[in-house]
């Protein structure tokens, strides 16, 4: 399976908790601020995991809005352990070499299967892959390691949710400290009622293994600090359709696309059209790529092959449908969590594209918080 998003480090014995708890206050303090209350009570409970020991394994679920510091926490942590047997893992890059890897195994049983001749023999092979696939994804997911971090846990995809659940099966049968960072409490995972009761099991599982922690706090630090604009997703900008947004993306070596350079873009077999793709830059059209049906899988895809995007001709939100709407959302979270620089050119403001009371009380739901605070790291252009 793609290991994109694993990281290893070198061997060193795993300090005591005192020694964890200090190493992350230092790391605060090296980076200019002090832990909040909340922060260092996290902090603690974090230090208080026995990892390695040979007890049950202890997991944390760590939950709360956006910009109060859950990924800093947990990735300070895991600075700290000075060992070779931890991962770090991230949602998308692994969920994208899970599906990956279960249709690679599917094909191949099926194959197989069907040279025998026997009658439904290809089915019964290809639906004993995705087992296959999930146990081969846990193994090389915990070969050789003690603590997984697993960054940015959410389910919004059915499909997603129900290998989620056999995943944490999985987990939880090792001998392994997950630790998982999320702006969802379980119960919220998979928030579309059509198909919440599919991760019900899962919700289960992770409210019976993991200790479940809100990191409160009234401050959105990604709002309320001055951002760098420069580093990965904060690169990007949010401008408003017109002459001065032309002049900015040119200024930055985005210039606006004639008809002859637009072409097509093929994954898994369907084809989308963009207006621009060439040198690492991709430039799409809002309809192209939000009201038609993509995926985070593809958003991934492209993101490996292009690190400069622009989306283009983004309407008022209550213009676009709720599909349209959570594409949007998720478009922003993968392009952010990958570092991968964003330019919107809409017909409004962020702050009122988020905020449209034309949209009601469906809106962006409970991704309104994590969107806007994410979209906050572009600079605005007026």
């Amino acid at each position: 399976m793609d290991t994109t998003g694993i990281e290893t480090t070198d061997p060193a014995p795993i300090p005591p908790g005192d020694a964890l708890l200090s190493a992350v206050e230092s790391a605060a303090a090296d980076a200019g601020f002090t832990l909040e209350p909340e922060q260092l009570e996290v902090a603690r409970r974090l230090a208080s995991l026995r990892i390695a020991e040979d007890r049950p394994a202890a997991h944390l679920y760590l939950w709360g809005a956006a910009g109060r510091g859950k990924t800093w926490l947990l990735d300070a942590f895991f600075e700290a352990l000075p060992t070779h047997r931890r991962r770090r893992v991230h949602f998308h890059s692994f969920f994208r070499g899970l599906h990956a890897a279960i249709h690679r195994v599917r094909t191949e049983a099926a194959d197989a299967a069907r040279a025998t001749s026997e009658p439904g023999a290809g089915s019964r092979a290809a639906a004993g892959a995705v087992t296959n696939a999930v146990e081969q994804a846990v193994d090389e997911l915990l070969d050789e390691v003690d603590v997984v971090l697993f960054d940015e846990f959410q389910v919004h995809d059915p499909g997603d949710g129900a290998l989620m659940i056999r995943l944490l099966d999985a987990l939880f049968a090792r001998h392994v400290t997950l630790l998982t960072s999320s702006n969802s409490a379980p119960r919220d995972l998979l928030p579309d009622p059509a198909y919440h009761h599919i991760f019900e099991p899962g919700i289960a599982l992770i409210e019976a293994n993991m200790q479940v922690l809100e990191l409160a706090g009234s401050t959105d630090h990604r709002r309320s600090s001055p951002v760098r604009h420069g580093d990965g997703f904060a690169r990007g900008s949010w401008s408003i359709a017109g002459d001065a947004a032309d002049a900015h993306l040119a200024a930055l070596g985005l210039h606006r696309p004639g008809p002859a350079e637009a072409t097509t873009l093929t994954i898994s077999g369907h084809t989308f059209h963009a207006a621009a793709a060439r040198d690492g830059r991709v430039w799409f059209a809002s309809a192209e790529l939000i009201e038609r049906p993509t995926s985070v899988g593809d958003y991934l895809a492209w993101a490996a092959d292009y690190d400069r995007w622009v989306l283009d001709g983004l309407p008022e939100s209550h213009a676009l449908t709720r599909e349209a709407r959570a594409r949007f959302v998720h478009l922003v979270d993968a392009l952010c969590d990958l570092g991968v620089e964003l330019h919107v050119v809409a017909t409004t403001d962020r702050e009122t594209f988020m905020t449209d009371p034309a949209l009601g009380p469906d809106g962006f739901a409970r991704d309104a918080v994590r969107t806007r605070s994410r979209l906050a790291l572009l600079r605005e252009i007026h």
